[in-house]
């Protein structure tokens, strides 16, 4: 990641015993720092993988559009650099709603010739606009940051102050039981219920709720005669709480949700995640540089959770 520099940028290829398999490319956007670095640090995903990075992260200069002018630009960037057919979009923190706004931009293109088939959230906990929800939340602490990534940290809150999730016209796999592989072992994932994979022991399912006032989802489905439904999530999830400034009691925004399973996503993302993934790590230090056995932690549960999405099946009504 440099200025001029390609971006899309491809930081892993497809291991050449592996030319032909039916591995889909794998995109990742940038978190809230603009930056990619932390996907160079990954071990070996199997597959061919391309980083997205803000291209506004040197200049600053702001996105008038907000976050829906980013998802549109990167859906530009993907197809000038020839990116089409079946792909998994994701990302870390911001990155993870960033490819869920391109996912609904693709769903509702009938032109598009990109389809995403699967998203991966890396510790991206529910989004609500923070005028909607103004509770009262502590400053992380963040060490040695760069004064260019502390700058789109920064412009991360404008951005996230007033935007929404999507809406969708159903749930994903249209409410149906999908059945699905990882490790070996074969799943059937029924509506209601989600794969959960705690830090210690073995996948089990788990239930999950829905507030009857919730159903956003579904409100549209009957008056859709193309309903645009989401692709299938798996999402990694950190189980520790980020470090406050100063010790403050108040949790960091962040971790509001923290002790959510799906970090909120059931409420008015009914079915949507079909796997969680424990993480042994705080939000802000997925990506360790100096922590070789975090990094290929990791890097193994990606890789489970894209076993997951590749082997989904949907069920017949």
């Amino acid at each position: 990641m440099y200025p001029d520099g390609p971006n899309p940028c491809q930081v892993q290829s497809r291991p050449r015993e592996a030319r032909h398999s039916s591995a889909a490319p794998l995109v990742l956007l940038h978190d809230g720092g603009g930056t990619t670095f932390g996907f160079w640090i990954l071990e070996s995903l199997h597959r061919d993988v391309w980083a997205i990075h803000n291209p506004h992260f040197w200049n600053g200069q702001p996105w008038e559009g907000g976050m829906d002018e980013m998802a549109r630009h990167y859906i530009d960037l993907l197809q000038k650099a020839g990116i089409s057919g079946k792909i998994l979009l994701g990302g870390w923190s911001l990155g993870g709603f960033l490819s869920l706004a391109m996912a609904r931009m693709l769903a509702e293109d009938r032109s598009a010739n990109i389809n995403v088939a699967g998203l991966v959230l890396i510790d991206s906990p529910y989004h609500v606009p923070w005028f909607d929800s103004s509770p009262s939340v502590s400053e992380p602490v963040l060490v040695d940051v760069p004064p260019l990534v502390q700058k789109a940290f920064d412009y991360c809150d404008v951005l996230l102050r007033s935007w929404a999730l999507p809406s969708w016209d159903g749930p994903a796999c249209e409410g149906r039981d999908v059945h699905f592989a990882v490790g070996g072992s074969a799943f059937e994932i029924k509506p209601g219920t989600v794969l959960y994979k705690p830090l210690e022991g073995e996948w089990n399912a788990i239930g999950t709720r829905a507030r009857a006032s919730s159903q956003r989802q579904r409100t549209r489905t009957e008056t859709s005669e193309h309903p645009v439904l989401p692709p299938p999530a798996v999402m990694l999830r950190c189980v520790k709480r980020a470090a406050t400034a100063g010790g403050a009691s108040d949790p960091c925004r962040v971790d509001l949700p923290r002790d959510d399973a799906l970090l909120g996503w059931e409420d008015d993302y009914p079915g949507f995640i079909k796997a969680v993934l424990e993480l042994d790590s705080d939000h802000y230090t997925v990506f360790d540089k100096y922590n070789r056995a975090q990094m290929a932690q990791v890097t193994s549960l990606l890789n489970q959770g894209l076993e997951i999405l590749e082997s989904l099946e949907v069920s017949d009504m």
